[in-house]
């Protein structure tokens, strides 16, 4: 059985920013949508501290990009419903 992660800041950071080890691909693959969110977020996403690269994010910004993926759910969530009525 696929390992569902709960949304919360700290998941999406470990997903997003986390070293790419097996285990991470695994979560990946068990957790599209979320996966999905997160390319979707990162797209126009831009830190509030102004770093240029990943490895340059501060606490705050992967906080702030966690809050954009957890934005881009709500977003697929109501898209989904209003194309089901």
């Amino acid at each position: 059985m696929a390992h569902q992660l709960k949304v919360t800041a700290s998941n999406i950071i470990g997903l997003w920013f986390g070293a790419d080890t097996p285990l991470r691909q695994y979560k990946i693959q068990s957790n599209p949508v979320l996966w999905d969110a997160c390319l979707r977020a990162h797209i126009g996403f831009v830190p509030p501290s102004g770093a240029a690269s990943l490895d340059q994010y501060r606490k705050s910004d992967k906080n702030a990009f966690a809050r954009a993926v957890e934005r881009e759910l709500t977003q697929s969530a109501a898209n989904g419903l209003r194309q089901q009525v």
